[in-house]
């Protein structure tokens, strides 16, 4: 009887040792238990840089939260494709990482965990803090259900540098050519002198498709596109009916035909447009500002010596110069938990930590004390060889720090640790600074009624759709831009337009105007 009794007691003291591994359901964020097995989730997120599941990052993820990540990273070119078919398996990964929209559409049929009763019971106060921090993230991030899905990225800087205007001011420097364009014209009689010293190149070239093309070249004439909202109006507008979007049209159609552009502008990969900006056969473009930077450590030897790409001051049109898109707060990029996991509680931990002090530290910098350590003056110094913009020889090239498809939170200290450290960047951002070259960060409206948005996002396909091959028949000549009001515009109010416009001012009021 004695020995039953010892094994009983035995057998219960196993039983309570193991249900005490889990964390805790209340716990608000992740606690470092070094002794237990970790549980192994499985993360789709786009990265051009495959991951094993080794870098840095992951490392950091399981020394703190005891959660291995397998990472599934998916090529930008082929994400929407993977993505759309995981979706549609009905078997889905542990964590994702995708739009809002996708989270708005694909949480209320269920597939992803709904945050709200979790949010109710106080275990994402470090998510609902950062969300109330920065108005409207809170409406923003709520779905039209009305529920919870998403955990959306947070720039919690006053600003971070969006797109903006990229030049090899090197070649620029070295034949005497401003970096200032007070109008558009000023931008098109550089590029000529460009192609004549460099007859083989195209000096102007953009990457990332026909939309990246004329979308920037669109916004920085005040217009867009598609519809877009506004400033001074605070009402959304249809961008391909103002004359400024004809006015881009001619414009490229013009550079397009005397060679300036590039002809592959809707095909061009990121390798392609590596190559052209190294060997001296593109100059001009719009993008991210870190991306001189970047460059560099991505093509390596074959970068020409002197070589800078930094930021220039975009053309004014018609007097007035649009201030460079800048990110603050909210953005709509999401990480959703699958509800088929087996750890939502832990994953809500971690997802929670994520928002945490120390959780937005990690992911940027990795382990205190064995990855970095904060200076007193708030500065961050690495501990470990990793390459950064400041680092650019840094033996570790792949640690998957400062991750925007794996990090919610940015902070100042991350900007000026990635992106301020790096030359081109701090160039550039100095640059625009004194030329008050940068604007305000804009929030779209968001739909709370199912239906509506189905209707706007269907009719907002279609219209775009035309738009978009209509342009390209300008901009290669195909077609003459005095075509446009006569047959496009009356093709694009037969797709909706109007009703769209409707639908979604109606959407920004009841988000912003309530």
């Amino acid at each position: 009887m004695k020995r039953i009794l010892v094994l009983f007691l035995a057998v219960m003291m196993l039983f309570a040792a193991g249900c005490s591994s889990k964390p805790s359901e209340s716990a608000k964020e992740p606690t470092q238990k070094g002794s237990e097995e970790p549980i192994e989730v499985s993360w789709f997120f786009m990265s051009n840089t495959p991951y094993t599941g080794d870098e840095e990052i992951f490392k950091t993820i399981q020394k703190y939260t005891n959660i291995k990540i397998k990472p599934i990273s998916v090529a930008r070119a082929d994400v929407t494709q993977k993505l759309n078919t995981v979706l549609a398996s009905g078997s889905l990964p542990d964590l994702i990482t995708l739009s809002r929209d996708n989270a708005d559409r694909y949480g209320p049929q269920g597939a992803f965990l709904d945050l709200t009763p979790y949010m109710e019971a106080g275990k994402l106060d470090n998510y609902k803090a950062m969300l109330e921090k920065y108005p409207p993230a809170m409406d923003l991030t709520r779905s039209p259900n009305g529920k919870y899905y998403g955990f959306p990225r947070i720039y919690d800087v006053p600003y971070r540098a969006d797109e903006v205007m990229l030049g090899r001011t090197d070649i620029f420097a070295k034949n005497n050519l401003s970096t200032k364009f007070e109008t558009f014209d000023d931008l098109y009689n550089t590029l000529v002198q460009l192609k004549k010293l460099y007859p083989d190149s195209y000096p102007y070239f953009v990457r990332w498709g026909t939309p990246h093309l004329i979308g920037n070249q669109a916004y920085f004439r005040g217009t867009s596109t598609s519809f877009y909202l506004e400033p001074d109006q605070q009402k959304y507008l249809f961008g391909p009916e103002s004359q400024a979007y004809k006015d881009t049209l001619v414009y490229l159609n013009k550079l397009y035909s005397e060679g300036l552009l590039n002809p592959n502008f809707a095909t061009i990969t990121d390798e392609e447009w590596n190559e052209l900006l190294a060997t001296n056969k593109g100059f001009v473009t719009f993008d991210y500002p870190q991306v001189g930077d970047e460059i560099i450590q991505q093509m390596g030897s074959k970068i020409p010596q002197g070589f800078e790409f930094t930021a220039m001051l975009q053309p004014a049109y018609n007097d007035k110069r649009v201030g460079t898109g800048v990110l603050s707060g909210y953005l709509g990029s999401y990480k959703v938990i699958s509800n088929q996991t087996k750890y939502k509680d832990e994953l809500v931990n971690f997802l929670n930590w994520m928002y945490s002090p120390q959780g937005i530290d990690a992911m940027q910098f990795g382990i205190e004390g064995e990855s970095y350590q904060k200076n007193t003056d708030g500065s961050v110094k690495f501990l470990k060889d990793f390459q950064t913009p400041a680092t650019p020889n840094g033996t570790i090239k792949n640690a998957g720090l400062n991750n925007q498809d794996l990090f919610t939170v940015v902070n100042q200290a991350a900007i000026n640790t990635f992106e301020l450290n790096g030359a081109a960047m701090k160039k550039s951002v100095q640059f625009l600074e004194e030329n008050k070259g940068f604007g305000k960060p804009v929030f779209d409206a968001k739909f709370s009624d199912t239906n509506e948005k189905k209707e706007y996002t269907d009719l907002k396909t279609a219209i775009d759709t035309y738009v978009e091959e209509a342009s390209v028949n300008v901009i290669i000549g195909k077609k003459s831009i005095d075509t446009w009001d006569s047959e496009v515009i009356p093709q694009v109010k037969k797709l909706g337009s109007d009703r769209a416009l409707e639908l979604i001012n109606k959407a920004y009021d009841e988000t912003f105007k309530k």
